[in-house]
């Protein structure tokens, strides 16, 4: 559907319809009408061939390059074809021919000898060199309110404006994700996918096949849709980033429909993916500004809510790092936190410095990579425990990376997540539901710290 709104006269798809599946008959079967009917309601444009006859295949080729829309040829074959115990018959998916069988086959075979001819090898396209600037940078003052997803569509939109192979595609809510900034700028770098994410992604990774620089954009939550074409993407490393915005139950009243809080596991299971955080409007741009560097997969993870800056705009920020924005050298504990749980993990600091408890409080704004030595040593600099909130599920979230990251250590680890099931409410109520908030955190310090003395 997608392709034919767009008009891509230059896609051709090939159906090889040969009536069987893994462990029997497909529902068409060999009823080809019924293909052609589905993709002819979508806007293709459909021949239907014999799939054996090499004149039809031609022909059927010819055809295509005339024409306005995308064109599927949809082809009658017949599995096995040519050997008579093997054509049309079920049960031989994914099985060789046994040996004792093999001789036979090949006499069945006509003309088995490939052609004496030469082939001329297709040459890989890829797109002109775009132009490249200097992609500018905002202008926040610590303190400022920002929400890190507009901090994103705008460094998006400096990275357009600067390099024309950057490119945004998003899946229908580019007025929420903010990469509807690169539209406003650079209309042509712009791609609507529509509500369809498994689409934007495919087409993402498609797009940095040809040298592109794609940036995906849409609600966390909805990227579990699109979790095969990313997994699948990701086995060849291709270079794209993924934002997740509206992420963990600080959106608030929306409910658990929208809530991701599962995301940050699933990226991080990916092979040599990247996994990013960030926690106010600085650290999202620059964290959007190296993710157009590094290879492989990368997530950017935003939230919805306006939050302070924390960084002066100088500040660098590195794959794997992390960073210290509280800490002294009488300090008992640390507190971790990312995106919304790193402002509540400044509120549980001055509410335990009130109390004449000293702890550090720790930015992790990368999730994968994650130096856990140079973070072991820094907290058994810092009274050996730890204490992590993050808005996700416990299962494969921050508090799982650093328990992994510090085992055997003597690191104490206390990890606080969303245990229960989410619900529609204020964010700050929802927050303090799921025990995430500054009060919990503070509890938790108060806790882990009792309990050493006893």
């Amino acid at each position: 559907q997608l392709a034919a709104h767009y008009e891509l006269n230059n896609l051709i798809a090939v159906l090889d319809a040969n009536r069987l599946g893994q462990r029997g008959e497909t529902m068409p079967g060999h009823h080809l009408e019924q293909y052609k009917n589905r993709f002819q309601a979508f806007g293709w444009n459909t021949y239907v061939i014999d799939g054996h006859n090499l004149g039809e295949i031609l022909d059927a080729f010819s055809k295509a390059r005339n024409s306005k829309q995308p064109v599927v040829i949809i082809c009658k074959t017949f599995k096995g074809k040519g050997v008579s115990f093997l054509e049309n018959k079920d049960g031989w998916h994914g099985k060789p021919v046994p040996k004792d069988q093999l001789e036979n086959a090949l006499k069945e075979i006509p003309d088995a000898a490939m052609p004496a001819v030469e082939i001329e090898k297709p040459k890989a396209q890829f797109i002109r060199a775009a132009e490249k600037k200097d992609a500018g940078f905002s202008s926040y003052k610590i303190g400022d309110l920002a929400a890190t997803r507009e901090a994103y569509g705008k460094a998006l939109a400096q990275l357009a404006l600067a390099d024309g192979s950057v490119l945004a595609v998003d899946a229908e809510v580019s007025n929420s994700t903010f990469a509807e900034d690169v539209r406003k700028v650079k209309p042509e770098q712009f791609v609507e996918c529509f509500v369809a994410e498994q689409n934007m992604i495919g087409m993402a990774l498609g797009l940095a096949s040809r040298g592109f620089v794609p940036f995906a954009s849409t609600f966390a939550a909805f990227l579990s849709r699109a979790h095969d074409q990313i997994r699948m993407g990701a086995l060849s490393s291709p270079p794209i980033t993924v934002c997740g915005s509206h992420a963990g139950v600080s959106i608030g009243e929306d409910g658990g429909s929208q809530m991701g809080l599962e995301d940050i596991g699933m990226f991080r299971a990916l092979p040599n993916s990247s996994v990013f955080y960030p926690s106010d409007a600085v650290s999202a741009e620059k964290l959007v500004h190296l993710a157009a560097t590094l290879p492989g997969v990368k997530y950017i993870r935003t939230t919805r809510a306006k939050t302070p800056v924390l960084y002066d705009g100088k500040e660098q920020f590195k794959p794997g790092e992390f960073k210290v924005i509280r800490e002294s050298s009488k300090d008992k504990a640390v507190l971790c936190g990312s995106g919304i749980t790193l402002h509540e993990a400044v509120k549980a600091y001055d509410e335990l410095k009130k109390e004449g408890i000293d702890v550090s409080v720790v930015d992790l704004f990368c999730i994968k990579p994650f130096n856990g030595k140079k973070f072991m040593d820094f907290a058994k600099k810092h009274g050996g425990k730890v204490i992590v909130a993050e808005d996700h599920y416990p299962e494969g979230g921050i508090g799982e990376m650093l328990s992994s990251a510090l085992v055997n250590s003597g690191v104490e680890v206390q990890s606080l997540a969303v245990r229960k099931l989410p619900k529609s409410a204020k964010p700050e109520q929802l927050v303090a539901y799921e025990g995430i908030d500054g009060s919990s955190i503070s509890l938790a310090a108060k806790k882990i710290l009792r309990e050493s003395r006893d």
